[in-house]
């Protein structure tokens, strides 16, 4: 599995690019690489591109596991928001089981959005700066 990370856009504040067969340890990979980066702060905003990854390989237990993960790095994640957007049906379903599992866990902190097109993904994204923004307001 290969990825590559972008620091920096519109709206995101980071865009991770993924291709060829997805893998718990690939995944993983990209995720330790990002928030060990000295860029990585707390509440960014991520755009992950997973249209030429293939998920064929992986089953619910490895989304599992994948949940499992970022309880391990909770506290480097801090309030991230990822807008996750896959090639087709059937990887947005495994991706649809991951936010599930996630959204189980509400100390995590973190906010995951899934989508089949980029237009979408960043138009989540851009709620999600309002969002923030106000809430920072009425602090």
């Amino acid at each position: 599995m290969g990825y590559e990370i972008s620091w920096g856009g519109d709206p995101e504040d980071v865009r991770v690019t993924t291709w060829g067969t997805a893998s718990i340890e690939g995944l993983d990979a990209w995720v330790q690489e990002g928030i060990s980066d000295s860029r990585y702060r707390p509440g960014m905003h991520i755009l992950i591109d997973h249209r030429q990854l293939d998920w064929s390989d992986l089953a619910a237990a490895d989304m599992h596991e994948r949940v499992a993960l970022f309880a391990k790095d909770a506290v480097r994640l801090d309030s991230a928001r990822a807008a996750v957007v896959m090639r087709s049906s059937v990887d947005f379903g495994m991706a649809r089981m991951e936010q599930a599992y996630i959204d189980l866990e509400p100390e995590l902190g973190i906010a995951i959005g899934i989508f089949l097109s980029l237009e979408d993904a960043r138009e989540w994204l851009r709620e999600q700066i309002a969002e923030d923004a106000g809430s920072a307001d009425s602090k």
